[in-house]
């Protein structure tokens, strides 16, 4: 990605960079060129010191015997003295260190002609450094002579401009590596910011393949690549909820054709006996209205508790949670459906006062259709009995037998599913319904079932 942000990244890094590595070198070049001149001063100090030792010994009657002692000294490269009298100056110096012998100048007192001293604008801006470092010439009066010891500024500004040149190339370096450091770390910071680029045009043209983007939390930009693998997350699971949801209407819409096939077959073929007008007896007339009338009933009836679990499916669809005493409604609705069954023994154990916060209505729907269920599938007695339990109501429905195959088990609460007694009359979608409402409450449901029988057992919040 080249894009004017990368480019103004790279060059404000570079520039930044650039500067620092300049800054240290030329930071180590003045600090080298402060230990060249503070090794300077102390070769003048020991120039004067060796000067002053010896002319102690010796009596010299002018400048000119001063600068003709000095030249038998092992005067080095750096080092300048100036003899003066009453009319003389005498300057001895070296220009470079392998000269054997050092150069020795005579001039009136005034004439400074001759002293070796550099020009230019560089020249004096070198100078005005190594004395901003505290170089300084030395004086001195020995007897009748008046001694100068100083630094030789030819020599020294000689020796500084020959480190000019590795000095260019050094910042030169620093420039380059300073933008190939840039170039590197704005790659890496913007690593995340180019990877989630990359993965949106990839959606854009679309390859709808979740890729999820590693990130180091260290990272300047590791919030925008958590956020895109958060959304990637998002969108994994809502495609794998579509495709639930797709694998599910598909069931169902098979599942409810089924269901509708065989009333509707009944139907329409009792719909062509009676176009024929095919009766052996006006009886056989009745029977066949008394039966379309009844598998209308049943498809009327499916149809309702579509459109029940559909409303209930609905997020505008909100029970109401007001508390309810849950025993004695239990109680009234197992009652009548006792008192239809007379061939069965019912057990009800409940009381008054154990509260649930669930919609009246839906309990209904609960206790009818699980108690309805132990009479049509169960045998034996059948109990039911309401309790409390760490502060939440609950509700058991049992019979005893023959129990509810581990196979049809773990889908007793899916739509139209009916297992292997389909014999009896129902529909598939009375435990569905069942299940919707305690989930509709916050509550569970759950099933323990054996050959001695089967136990749905409901939790609901008692607020």
């Amino acid at each position: 990605m080249n894009t004017r942000l990368t480019r103004r990244l790279r060059t404000l890094a570079a520039i930044e960079i650039s500067l620092v590595l300049c800054t240290v070198i030329v930071a180590g070049a003045l600090l080298a060129f402060g230990v060249y001149i503070r090794t300077l001063s102390n070769e003048l100090t020991g120039t004067m010191t060796q000067l002053q030792s010896a002319l102690a010994r010796t009596s010299l009657p002018n400048a000119r015997a001063g600068g003709e002692f000095a030249a038998s000294l092992l005067l080095g490269a750096g080092s300048e003295i100036v003899f003066l009298d009453a009319t003389t100056r005498v300057t001895v110096y070296r220009r470079h260190r392998t000269d054997p012998q050092p150069i020795v100048t005579v001039r009136n007192r005034a004439d400074i002609s001759g002293d070796p001293r550099p020009s230019g604008v560089g020249a004096r801006i070198i100078l005005g450094l190594a004395t901003a470092f505290g170089l300084q010439p030395l004086r001195a009066n020995v007897g009748s002579l008046y001694v100068i010891v100083r630094s030789n500024d030819a020599a020294l500004v000689s020796t500084v401009r020959s480190f000019l040149i590795p000095l260019l190339v050094a910042l030169a370096i620093a420039v380059a590596c300073g933008f190939l450091i840039a170039r590197a770390l704005a790659r890496q910071a913007l690593r995340p910011l180019e990877d989630v680029t990359a993965a949106l045009q990839r959606f854009a043209s679309g390859d709808l393949t979740p890729h999820t983007i590693a990130a180091d939390s260290k990272h300047e930009l590791a919030s925008l690549a958590a956020a895109y693998n958060g959304a990637i997350d998002q969108v994994e699971r809502a495609f794998a909820a579509r495709d639930r949801a797709n694998v599910s209407m598909r069931q169902f819409i098979a599942d409810a054709g089924h269901q509708l096939r065989t009333p509707l077959t009944v139907v329409q073929g009792f719909i062509a006996i009676l176009r024929r007008g095919g009766f052996e007896s006006p009886g056989d007339r009745e029977r066949i209205l008394d039966t379309m009338n009844d598998q209308s009933r049943i498809m009327g009836s499916l149809i309702d508790k579509l459109i029940l679990l559909e409303r209930w499916e609905s997020p505008e669809a909100a029970p109401a949670a007001a508390p309810i005493d849950v025993g004695t409604l239990v109680a009234d609705l197992v009652g009548p459906i006792a008192d239809a069954h007379p061939e069965r023994q019912f057990e009800i154990s409940t009381r008054g006062g154990i509260l649930a916060a669930i919609d009246p209505t839906e309990l209904s729907y609960v206790v009818t259709n699980l108690t309805d269920n132990a009479v049509k599938y169960g045998v034996g007695d059948i109990v039911v009995r309401v309790r409390t339990e760490d502060s939440t109501a609950v509700i058991e429905v049992a019979d005893q037998g023959p129990g509810i195959p581990s196979t049809d088990a773990v889908r007793v609460f899916d739509r139209f599913y009916r297992g292997a007694q389909r014999d009896v009359s129902g529909s598939g979608l009375g435990l569905a319904i069942v299940k919707r409402a305690v989930e509709r409450a916050n509550g569970t449901i759950s099933l323990d079932t054996s050959p001695s029988g089967s136990r749905f057992i409901v939790h609901l919040p008692s607020r």
